[in-house]
């Protein structure tokens, strides 16, 4: 048994504060040190349930025990926790390191022993281990109260990786530089083209990042350079942690490498809990990426958030400007490049001026591709293809001339910026006459879909409609018959969102159209339908 842990005691006797000045706050636990379990096999009592919130966006999932805390200077540590049962009755359990789910369940029948293995990856220096009751999946709104017993825990701190011949570029990050599949056609984040902009992409080769859990992890691998594109939808630099992908990442990754962090688009969205950063908190959460990174001898370099296309008073603002500064603050305080994406995109939209600017972003007419926007899209946020080589090479371009030190250096040789002219525009087509019915729903789209355990989330967007005082959302499953509505948005909340974030329960394929709500409270032509497949 791995003998220098203290012990915590770790509760949560008060109810959730709800929503207050339109942030949620979740239970706060209360957490004392405690003695040490006694005997040769630990017998832990815990208590776990989820609570949802009332919008439904946001999941927490409470544990209540005795929690084990050592403190690991390392990076990577082997962990092996034999659990064993000598009641008469089977039990299952789960474990968390630092937040972070590290096995999701096992079953323990009577007698029996298992051990269960993984890796710690440690950004500070303090591991924190839950070992609870319950598979993770099964556990919801009903508290599941019972023992686990441990036999062992075993720790043993994982040999330093060494240098590769060739470095690697992680980018961690969300939507805007996620790769997309030819479905999503024309939307591509910078990170799926960031290639374009290197030495050796004419021999350059791409398939699905290894050791990387979810579809949208794309390796682009050259003579000279590996780009992991990791980036992924909908996350901020909480949730990105909080998921196991920074650990996913923190596993595999060596000294040499690179990880570029952008973050700020998710982490400004309050109406998702899990996902929401106040500006304030932003370098907390900061830290723990350059901490990861300095154990591991990985350069780290800050990107600030590409900007999204939002006129005031004829000028394109730079968005998400208090967390672009408290990333800058970031940067200078632990001594980290930056990348200032964000003033860069906004200056380049301002020289274009913002008829052309619609160009960089999912502002598509119906008719003009196939797949996920046959029906159009007017997105401020996300990015064509066009946009996202334009901001691609932007980010090759501050490689180039970095001059502040020599620590991107090995960049510094490899890519290959071009004028932006040369990038080319994208050529119009038309697969179909637009619809000039007034009253109906244009440009509905899905996007970010995504599945945790049976739950799917994913965001709806549509262009509004004249005279609209709120939306109706029809859903139905493909099996059903008929269609329900399912949330009605009012003019004022989609005014104030672009996109609005939708959940569903996953395992089934789900079909979705819109309607436009008037004064008199007729409905409008319905959209074109969209499937949601959360399988």
């Amino acid at each position: 048994m791995y003998n220098n842990f203290k012990y915590e005691s770790v509760s949560y006797p008060k109810e959730a504060q709800g929503w207050i000045d339109k942030v949620y706050c979740e239970r706060k636990p209360e957490i004392s040190v405690c003695q040490a379990p006694t005997g040769a096999t630990l017998k832990l009592h815990t208590r776990t349930w989820q609570e949802i919130e009332e919008t439904g966006f946001g999941i927490y999932n409470y544990e209540e025990g005795i929690r084990f805390v050592a403190c690991l200077s390392g990076a990577n540590y082997h962990v092996v926790v034999t659990l064993v049962n000598p009641t008469k009755a089977p039990y299952d359990a789960h474990i968390r390191v630092n937040g972070v789910l590290k096995n999701s369940g096992v079953s323990v029948l009577p007698g029996a022993e298992e051990k269960v293995e993984f890796t710690a990856c440690m950004t500070d220096d303090k591991f924190v281990m839950m070992i609870c009751t319950g598979k993770h999946e099964n556990i919801k709104s009903e508290v599941v109260e019972g023992d686990v017993y441990v036999a062992d825990i075993e720790i043993t701190e994982e040999e330093a990786k060494k240098k590769r011949d060739i470095p690697r570029v992680f980018l961690v990050s969300d939507s805007t530089v996620q790769s997309y599949e030819k479905y999503f056609a024309p939307q591509t984040g910078w990170g799926q083209v960031f290639c374009n902009f290197f030495r050796g992409f004419d021999k350059y080769k791409e398939y699905p990042s290894k050791h990387c859990d979810y579809a949208q992890g794309r390796t682009y691998e050259m003579p000279e350079i590996v780009i992991e594109n990791r980036a992924i939808g909908a996350r901020s630099a909480r949730s990105f942690f909080d998921e196991g992908k920074l650990d996913q990442i923190l596993d595999i990754i060596c000294p040499g490498d690179f990880m570029f962090v952008q973050f700020a688009h998710n982490d400004a969205t309050a109406i998702r809990p899990n996902r929401y950063i106040d500006p304030a908190d932003f370098p907390f959460f900061l830290q723990r990426y350059v901490d990861a990174c300095k154990k591991r001898g990985v350069q780290l370099v800050f990107v600030t958030p590409v900007t999204m296309r939002v006129i005031e008073k004829g000028q394109n603002i730079i968005c998400f400007n208090e967390y672009r500064e408290k990333m800058i603050e970031a940067a200078i305080a632990n001594d980290i490049p930056l990348l200032d994406l964000g003033k860069t995109s906004t200056d380049y939209l301002n020289e274009i001026g913002t008829d052309n600017s619609k160009a960089l972003y999912m502002f598509i007419p119906e008719g003009e591709y196939e797949g996920a926007y046959a029906g159009g899209a007017a997105d401020r946020c996300h990015l064509q293809e066009y946009g996202a080589k334009i901001y691609a090479n932007q980010v090759a371009t501050m490689i180039a001339n970095y001059s502040a030190d020599d620590r991107l250096d090995a960049l510094k040789a490899l890519v290959k910026p071009v004028k932006v002219e040369d990038i080319k525009k994208p050529e119009r087509k038309s697969l179909g006459a637009v619809n000039a019915d007034k009253t109906q729903v244009t440009a509905f789209a899905v996007q970010e879909i995504s599945v945790d355990g049976d739950r799917g989330d994913f965001l709806l967007s549509w262009n509004a409609v004249d005279d609209a005082v709120a939306y109706n959302v029809y859903v139905k499953k493909t099996a059903d018959a008929t269609f329900e509505i399912n949330k009605t948005i009012t003019k004022e909340v989609k005014e104030a969102n672009a996109v609005l974030p939708f959940t569903a329960p996953a395992g089934e394929v789900y079909q979705y159209y819109v309607t436009a709500v008037f004064e008199n409270g007729k409905e409008g032509t319905a959209s074109k339908m969209q499937e949601v497949k959360l399988v």
